[in-house]
């Protein structure tokens, strides 16, 4: 069954905002738009509803409800038919549902949730390791980092309410090492901090099956190291983890979901004083601990810089369109989208009460989840407003553009993102004079 687009209700109610002048097509049954009503807040419950409109009309938690590990809780979800949640995109980062083993039956891979009336668990299997990745454009480009699956950020695990879920961990490093389930409700044997909940943690080449556990309910979580976290963490041992609801009114519905991790790097050619501005260099092993000022040079959403983020993150005009942040990095971030108002409906994966804003600051380990109305068209970046954390190395791209840690919306239709701001590679690649 291919998943239909819809998202979270990790909100209490749906933003409000003046009407278009024209609603898009491609929103449907969008409550965003009305007058504003006052915002309940009521204590939690997760949906556990089918996605047909049979499923309920406005009734919260219609379709029945999910008892989580950490007892009930509720949070209003809207108004209107029940649809299925749209599935997170991480632009430059694969999503992994894991395999679903229930019994009886053998382990399937599926972006469904569980069915209810099986006894399963969602298996998440990941292999920590150190590889090249390519960071940045320039000054360096490819760099020697620690990740989990061959990325990092490490893929972006999806679950969804009231499934049982399990991670099986495998050492690939040349250190010992855990992973933690990020602010997921998860019992103490699973919560994988060495030599406290796990007093003896994964040796290099062994695996460890993580206890399961059903996660205290819906939004956007994170998992990481939590074994010599200034090494590990900041080398790149983290990812995102999101726990979708089952269905939600679609008065909630969001038609475009991405998820951004952010993070920090310190290559060590640039930390040495190497030629860099000069000179590309690979294979560079990223040192965790910045010499000087502590300013980490190199800043990245999806870890990569803007420059070497591959192109847009396209999307169109009447979309609502939610932005997922985790911050895995030292330092905290002030997230700024051009030509919009965000909407903060999220904070660590509950909902607040909606508040119209122009920047959001993100400290280390935070989660919050903003909304946004597409509705004017052109090229608009989403970017940290700390003047460094938007350049390479301190140098800034194509004719003087933002990088580092910088994301770009394109609408369809408008006029395209210069190819050469994906392409630039710094001043080592500009034309003599």
């Amino acid at each position: 069954m291919t998943p239909c687009r819809s998202s979270s209700p990790e909100r209490t109610s749906a933003p409000r905002l003046p009407s278009p002048p024209q609603r898009s097509p491609r929103v449907r049954s969008m409550q965003w738009w009305s007058p504003p009503l006052p915002v309940v807040l009521m204590a939690v419950v997760l949906v556990a509803a089918g996605c047909s409109s049979s499923a309920g009309t406005g009734a919260p938690g219609s379709g029945g409800d999910v008892q989580s590990t950490t007892g009930v809780a509720y949070e209003s979800t809207g108004t209107g038919p029940m649809v299925k949640p749209t599935i997170p995109q991480t632009p430059s980062v694969p999503s992994d549902f894991g395999q679903l083993q229930c019994s009886p039956g053998a382990p399937l891979k599926t972006a469904d949730p569980a069915p209810t009336k099986r006894s399963c668990t969602r298996v998440f299997h990941l292999t920590a390791s150190a590889f090249e990745q390519k960071i940045a454009n320039f000054p360096v480009q490819d760099v020697m980092v620690w990740g989990y699956n061959n990325s990092t950020p490490g893929p972006t695990l999806i679950s969804y309410a009231g499934e049982r879920v399990q991670i099986v961990l495998t050492d690939n490093l040349p250190v010992p090492t855990t992973v933690h389930p990020h602010g997921l409700h998860q019992p103490n044997t699973a919560d994988g901090v060495a030599g406290i909940s796990q007093p003896d943690p994964v040796m290099p080449g062994q695996t460890h099956t993580y206890p399961s556990f059903v996660p205290g309910h819906t939004g956007t979580f994170a998992y990481h190291s939590h074994t010599d976290g200034p090494v590990q963490e900041l080398r790149g041992l983290d990812g995102a983890w999101i726990v979708l609801p089952r269905a939600e009114h679609s008065s909630v519905h969001v038609n475009d979901d991405y998820m951004m991790t952010l993070q920090q790097f310190n290559p060590e050619a640039v930390m040495s004083g190497m030629p860099v501005a000069n000179k590309l260099v690979n294979g560079t092993l990223d040192v965790p601990f910045p010499g000087g000022t502590g300013d980490f040079p190199l800043s990245t959403v999806n870890g990569r810089t803007g420059d070497a983020s591959g192109g847009p993150i396209t999307i169109h005009k009447g979309d609502v369109v939610r932005i997922r942040i985790y911050n895995a990095s030292q330092n905290s971030h002030s997230m700024h989208l051009h030509g919009h108002d965000e909407v903060l409906v999220a904070k660590n994966g509950h909902a607040v009460p909606p508040v119209r804003e122009t920047t959001q600051d993100v400290a280390p380990g935070d989660f919050f989840t903003i909304d946004f109305k597409a509705d004017n068209p052109g090229n608009w970046i989403f970017h940290c407003h700390f003047p460094h954390h938007t350049a390479n190395a301190k140098e800034s791209g194509y004719n003087g553009a933002p990088v580092g840690m910088t994301r770009i919306f394109h609408y369809a239709g408008s006029a395209p993102v210069p190819v050469q701001y994906f392409t630039y590679q710094g001043q080592s690649s500009m034309p003599a004079p």
